[in-house]
């Protein structure tokens, strides 16, 4: 690869730390703090600063991302905002390895209280992180199931959005009734999931329970993220109001 010379390496520097500039400032600010301080304090709007261009997906300086993102967590526990701290400092590649054993140490002493105060976009982006960055092969593997989980959803939802079927969820008693009788064919040697009978999630359940022995941490997100989206108003919330065999069933 060709070296750069000039102004473009030197705007290719400055752009890189801009990037980063900051980064040990808004980790120190946390250095007192204990998780249980961080888990009673509530951010309050007053604690937020405006910051232009905020309708931008991603801000150059590292300032102005981070309140941006501060925005997401008002009224909600701080220590939820100091996680999403760790993802965007690992992210722009500040001190990887330091960063991530606090991310690592975070998960490991409150799982419980991220899983149930955490939207799912964040547990997502905690699971891509694990993946980015675990030194095992085995914790990437498991946590790569929650974001292809909801990532399918995500296209699915956006397909029904393009296609104007945003009431698809409005069910037809004719393909209901079809649906229990037999196996439709889908596309490509796939069919329709037959409600009443199909074991399938039931079995992709069960290997993900398998994943309790070999890395609790990995297996107790991913099993939450697989329940939480039986309750949201999903797909699989709508094929589980209308499966009726205990057998197969793939909720808790």
């Amino acid at each position: 690869m060709k070296e750069l010379s000039g102004w473009k390496r030197k705007a290719v520097l400055l752009f890189a730390s801009e990037k980063k500039l900051g980064a040990s400032e808004a980790l120190s600010s946390y250095s007192n703090k204990s998780y249980a301080d961080m888990k009673t304090k509530i951010l309050t709007e007053n604690e937020v600063e405006l910051v232009e261009d905020a309708h931008k997906p991603r801000l150059k300086n590292l300032s102005d991302h981070l309140n941006k993102v501060k925005a997401e967590f008002i009224n909600q526990p701080e220590i939820c905002f100091y996680h999403a701290t760790l993802i965007i400092l690992l992210r722009r590649g500040y001190k990887l390895q330091e960063t991530f054993k606090e991310f690592e140490r975070l998960w490991e002493a409150e799982s419980d209280f991220l899983l149930n105060s955490l939207s799912l976009r964040w547990i997502v982006s905690a699971c891509d992180t694990f993946v980015d960055h675990s030194t095992g092969p085995l914790r990437s593997a498991i946590l790569l199931n929650v974001a292809t989980l909801v990532n399918t959803l995500k296209v699915y939802e956006t397909q029904t959005y393009l296609c104007g079927l945003k009431d698809i969820k409005t069910t037809h008693e004719e393909n209901i009734n079809a649906l229990y009788a037999e196996h439709l064919t889908l596309y490509n040697g796939l069919t329709y999931f037959r409600i009443g009978t199909d074991d399938t999630l039931r079995n992709m359940r069960e290997r993900y329970e398998g994943f309790k022995k070999l890395d609790p941490l990995a297996a107790k997100i991913l099993l939450f993220v697989f329940d939480k989206i039986q309750a949201l108003d999903t797909a699989f919330s709508l094929v589980k109001s209308l499966h009726k065999d205990e057998k197969s069933q793939w909720w808790v």
